[in-house]
């Protein structure tokens, strides 16, 4: 079977069982999750999903990777599966960085997570840390395994009383407050996409 490569300029239009696909534009908003909303559009139980907090016939969106029901802070949404799924994944080394305010003591030996360290079975790659003031550490990972700050903190015991996400890459909460959202410009949306090093934007097709 031959193979052929198209390049994306050259494309006009594209059909499924006679259905035209639209091209998109990638959109990028910047929301600022609040505690207790689940990062889903299925409530399960109590919980409250995230996305009943957009406003009203708000684009179809996806987020990119998901913070806890407790924690809150920066999450990206995004129109473009394609670009969540390049964000999330850590062979790109995209950062994520947060605030933890926690209470004890730091034990000397929680120096070692800068090195990656194992939990019950799991292994937890390099995580940096600076201390913002007593009981206020930044952390930054790239990772982001599910509850990944959580377990560590609780490894060392230390409990996690507030955790908040405020940048991602490049992208930065800004000012935002709970429940609030702004999209990224056009010019901003295409630096930050150029320094992470995705490069398939105008690859977005929707029927």
């Amino acid at each position: 079977m031959k193979e052929f490569v198209i390049a994306q300029d050259k494309i006009k239009e594209i059909a499924i069982k006679n259905v035209r696909l639209k091209k998109k534009r990638t959109k990028i908003w910047c929301f600022y999750k609040p505690r207790g909303y689940v990062c889903s559009n299925v409530e399960q139980y109590s919980q409250k999903s995230l996305f009943k907090l957009l406003p009203k016939n708000f684009e179809r969106v996806v987020s990119v990777g998901r913070l806890d029901i407790p924690s809150e802070g920066l999450l990206l949404l995004t129109n473009n599966p394609t670009l969540s799924t390049f964000l999330e994944n850590p062979k790109n080394k995209i950062t994520r960085k947060y605030q933890v305010e926690f209470s004890g003591q730091i034990p000397v030996e929680f120096n070692k997570i800068k090195n990656g360290i194992a939990i019950e079975g799991f292994f937890y790659s390099p995580i940096d840390f600076k201390i913002l003031k007593k009981n206020l550490l930044e952390i930054k990972l790239i990772e982001g395994k599910n509850r990944e700050i959580r377990r560590i903190f609780k490894f060392y015991n230390l409990k996690v009383l507030k955790l908040k996400r405020i940048e991602y890459g490049p992208f930065k909460i800004m000012k935002l407050t709970d429940g609030q959202i702004y999209m990224v410009n056009q010019s901003m949306q295409k630096k930050n996409l150029y320094i992470m090093g995705f490069n398939d934007e105008s690859n977005f097709w929707k029927i």
